[in-house]
């Protein structure tokens, strides 16, 4: 890197007359002619935002317009960067790694252009890396794989960053939260809380997204300021965090399954909020729904019954076929239940659990049978239907037994 400020408003300003704009068309609507004038002059250096600006106006990526070289390692990794940062791009990172030689910046953009289609190419390509720059691959294998197994491979490099003595706060934030996830896919919601406990406490306050963009803006002014070994250190965060960024799914899986442990342990307010938390990561998505189901339990045992009937009535608009939604369902249809009892409409309470025990039947899991099963029995005994509530628990106790 030897480009000199007035080198980069040079290469602006021949970008420019060959596009046949103006000063001022390059600067509006967010700069003056005049400062594009100080930037070509070499009087002033432009700022990260103000080089996306000009790179956009001039329909190049930014990395060329800044390190000049797209194929040298600091322009690729400027590049890189960005397009993680934009979630577009990794085609044209693709092809200039490949022109370079450069297998691991070639392997991380294709794993984040189509993994499925280049898995074998890029571990392949990332044989013998440092573990820090492997992630992508394990994460993307563990993508492709059956629960269980991705569980495996998560644990895997997990060990081996301990055993290696590597214990990057990052990669171990990103293994942990995909753990946490992997283990509420088969059901083991202690050890997803576990681990999501780990991922929680690395994950720190601040949107990783946004410290991301600091970083990268940071990264592009120090170029130009002929800096480029602070911009490399400054990239190096910007990745980081843009790879944090992109485990926003996992990030929820975390929320939920400390929500689950909050909320067996009776702390139902903390409960509250990081199921809250997990249904906002989550966005207009089916679990974000299933989370609803989750959420209104934790509510109606706070003493909440009009926010938990909201979000149990969501639920269950959006699950009208309760054959692609059958958990969820037969959550709400419990919750439902719960709270008819709470106001003493026994004959709605047995209308709902009724409905959510024949669901259960089904699909399981046994606990949930159990809880709800528990819950009529009550009743029933409470209104002193006592040989009904003997066949329930009887015929109860050999659906639990058929589903072990």
């Amino acid at each position: 890197m030897s480009d000199a400020p007035d080198d980069l408003g040079q290469r602006i300003q021949q970008l420019r007359l060959a596009h046949g704009l103006t000063q001022r068309a390059l600067a509006e609507p967010k700069y003056t002619a005049a400062y594009v004038s100080s930037v070509e002059s070499g009087k002033r250096s432009p700022s990260g935002e103000a080089l996306r600006h000009f790179a956009q106006r001039l329909g190049v990526p930014d990395a060329e317009l800044t390190a000049g070289q797209p194929g040298d390692s600091l322009g690729l990794e400027l590049a890189l960067t960005d397009a993680l940062a934009t979630g577009s791009g990794f085609m044209s990172v693709a092809a200039a790694a490949e022109k370079a030689g450069d297998s691991r910046r070639w392997a991380w953009a294709l794993l984040f252009l189509d993994p499925e289609a280049h898995l074998a190419d890029a571990a392949r390509m990332l044989e013998g890396e440092p573990p820090s720059d492997r992630v992508p691959l394990v994460l993307a294998q563990a993508r492709a794989a059956e629960p269980r197994y991705a569980i495996y491979l998560l644990e895997e490099f997990r060990d081996a960053l301990h055993r290696g003595g590597l214990p990057d706060p990052d990669a171990r934030y990103v293994l942990h939260a995909h753990l946490a996830e992997r283990y509420l896919q088969i059901g083991d919601e202690e050890r997803a809380a576990a681990a999501a406990q780990v991922a929680l406490a690395l994950a720190g306050p601040q949107d990783p997204a946004a410290v991301g963009a600091d970083y990268l803006a940071t990264a592009q002014a120090l170029l130009a300021l002929r800096r480029p070994a602070d911009a490399a250190v400054a990239l190096g965060q910007a990745k980081a965090a843009f790879l944090r960024a992109h485990t926003r799914p996992a990030l929820a899986a975390c929320h939920r399954a400390r929500g689950w442990m909050r909320r067996e342990a009776g702390q139902l307010e903390e409960a509250a909020a990081d199921l809250a938390q997990a249904r906002h990561l989550y966005g207009p998505t089916e679990a974000a729904l299933d989370i609803g189901v989750e959420l209104a339990e934790v509510q109606r045992r706070r003493g909440r019954p009009d926010q938990a009937e909201t979000l149990l009535y969501e639920a269950l608009q959006a699950s009208t076929d309760t054959q692609t939604a059958p958990l969820r369902a037969a959550g709400a249809y419990r919750e439902r239940g719960l709270l008819a009892l709470d106001r003493g409409d026994d004959t709605e309470a047995e209308s709902m659990l009724r409905q959510a025990i024949a669901l259960y039947r089904d699909t399981g899991p046994r606990r949930e049978l159990a809880r709800s099963l528990r819950a009529l029995g009550d009743l029933l005994t409470a209104q002193t239907r006592l040989a009904e509530a003997a066949d329930l628990l009887r015929t109860g106790l050999l659906d639990l037994e058929r589903m072990e």
